[in-house]
């Protein structure tokens, strides 16, 4: 069966995106195997401070038109789950810097295409879930739980939300260039906010 256009077009017209944020610093040590615990815990304070600040302005769209449950979609808790178990306590947590440029969500579909890149993290997820079980040797329970959200429901949820889409899309040419553009902005800003100040040195 074919592909749906706009779940091929986001594939292929983020792709330099997608690849530029996949080898920063913090991916190509990850993929290599050299990243240290000091850089594991930098990066998983950098994605908190980008999903606390999406799934803010994210909540206020009305998902349920789309079939999504937000709410099942929220990945903080497993971030702070994880930095508690690598030694932050919750006051720690609660000063963390929060990203404050963010792609625009002014649309349904800004959002989408938001959604589109933090849903699809976890599907790398699982890669790097196995890199840092061999790194650290931790699990979803003690230090891995964000890259393994969804656990045996990677699969479904993306599968879900890739639905989603094509429904925001509507098969509209406008709709679906908002959500790339969308996509293509947000892969730019999280690139952006994990190299922010980043306090670790490069071991690759």
């Amino acid at each position: 069966m074919e592909k749906p256009r706009i779940l091929a077009e986001l594939k292929n017209q983020t792709r330099p995106q997608h690849d530029s944020v996949e080898g920063n610093l913090f991916g190509k040590a990850m993929m290599a195997g050299t990243m240290s615990l000091e850089q594991y815990k930098e990066f998983l304070q950098k994605f908190y401070g980008f999903h606390l600040a999406l799934e803010q302005a994210l909540s206020s769209f009305d998902w349920a038109s789309l079939g999504i449950d937000f709410d099942e979609r929220r990945k903080i808790a497993f971030l702070e789950q994880d930095l508690r178990a690598l030694g932050l306590s919750d006051a720690d947590i609660a000063l963390l810097p929060q990203a404050d440029d963010l792609p625009p969500m002014q649309s349904i579909e800004e959002a989408v295409g938001v959604m589109y890149v933090m849903e699809g993290s976890t599907l790398g997820g699982q890669i790097q879930a196995r890199q840092v079980q061999k790194m650290f040797g931790f699990g979803a329970e003690n230090g891995a739980a964000y890259f393994s959200s969804y656990g045996a429901n990677v699969g479904v949820m993306w599968k879900a939300y890739s639905e989603a889409i094509v429904r925001a899309a509507s098969d509209n040419a406008a709709k679906e260039t908002t959500i790339i553009a969308s996509a293509k902005a947000t892969f730019t800003a999280l690139e952006r906010w994990l190299m922010l100040d980043v306090a670790v040195a490069e071991e690759v």
